[in-house]
């Protein structure tokens, strides 16, 4: 008897061990074929401006030719100021970042006339951000994350992009072909009523893609394309 219970007990020992090696070397696979995991998305509109704050990870040199290299951190303001502002060229932003101040200068887009910077940091769902735009802001104003109320995190819906198109993914993973995945949240951010959706796309060394819409919150693949 004892020895039975010791050769289940190994048994039992050895099938979580494999499991745990499966689903390491899984996500080990998923993160190394991703240019761009974003992680989360902060928001708050004011009177003045519309302002967002989103953070994850991409490669270093972003490219898209379906080849994933080396990552890292991104920490992304944006700011898009109401009215007649195409004077200004330049923000200055402080910041408090989980208490701790910070000064940004958030240099013009002028492709679409914000003002954005790159912090170069990841922050989790629960960070407590907060920015004074300097000649704007009376007080700082505390940032809302949209993301924390979201069903399916950036990891679940990575695990659920990669199932849906994992034929796709097998198919460019092979024969000296190869691919990249991108994982970013959308939304129409002019609507207080928008949705939130995941965009999972995967991009193989001849530029041919496939995409997956999942809803952020049911996680319901809404399309495919």
């Amino acid at each position: 008897m004892k020895k039975y219970i010791i050769f289940v007990t190994i048994l039992v020992v050895s099938v979580i061990g494999i499991v745990c090696i499966n689903l390491y070397f899984g996500r080990s696979k998923m993160y190394n074929m991703s240019s761009q995991l974003q992680h989360n998305y902060f928001m708050k509109t004011t009177d003045r401006y519309f302002v967002e704050f989103y953070s994850g990870e991409r490669e270093k040199i972003f490219e898209y030719n379906g080849v994933s290299t080396d990552k890292v951190q991104y920490g992304i303001f944006s700011i898009k100021l109401y009215g007649d502002n195409n004077y200004a060229k330049f923000l200055n932003a402080f910041v408090k970042l989980n208490g701790k101040e910070y000064i940004f200068v958030l240099e013009k887009n002028p492709f679409n006339a914000t003002f954005m910077c790159d912090v170069g940091r990841v922050f989790t769902d629960d960070a407590n951000i907060e920015i004074l735009v300097e000649n704007i802001d009376d007080d700082y104003v505390k940032l809302d994350c949209i993301s924390n109320s979201f069903n399916v995190n950036y990891y679940g819906a990575l695990e659920k992009g990669f199932n849906i198109l994992k034929n796709f993914i097998k198919q460019n993973s092979k024969n000296n072909k190869s691919c990249e995945c991108y994982l970013t949240i959308v939304y129409n951010k002019y609507d207080d009523n928008t949705n939130y959706f995941w965009v999972f796309m995967v991009k193989n060394n001849n530029l041919q893609s496939k995409n997956a819409v999942i809803d952020a919150f049911s996680g319901e693949v809404l399309f495919i394309s």
